[in-house]
């Protein structure tokens, strides 16, 4: 019987698309707002919202409240349905707790 080598994997990062959310990126000179990533880590698509919203269009993984003093709460599903998650102003979140399809943000 033929003697079989041992595999050895490799994971490279160095191709990753982060963008560290208090750097002066996407969202840095975006004031009274929030932002939100499809990718953990700040990564993937970027979206922006001034006001609450009630569909996403997309699921939301990463965040960085940016609302002044307001704070913002995410939910699972749309119309303000499912689990909730609250962003306190000024707060980014690497990774969510769950895919967030509606936000909602009083101001």
């Amino acid at each position: 019987m033929a003697e079989v080598a041992p595999a050895i994997l490799c994971l490279s990062l160095a191709n990753s698309a982060v963008a560290a959310p208090m750097s002066h990126a996407q969202c840095d000179p975006v004031t009274d707002a929030y932002c939100g990533w499809t990718g953990t880590g700040y990564g993937g698509g970027f979206y922006l919202w001034q006001k609450s919203t009630s569909n996403t269009g997309v699921p939301i993984r990463s965040m960085w409240n940016k609302r002044g003093s307001w704070v913002v709460v995410v939910y699972s599903g749309t119309n303000y349905t499912g689990s909730r998650y609250t962003v306190n102003a000024g707060a980014s979140v690497l990774a969510l707790p769950f895919d967030v399809w509606s936000a909602a943000s009083s101001g």
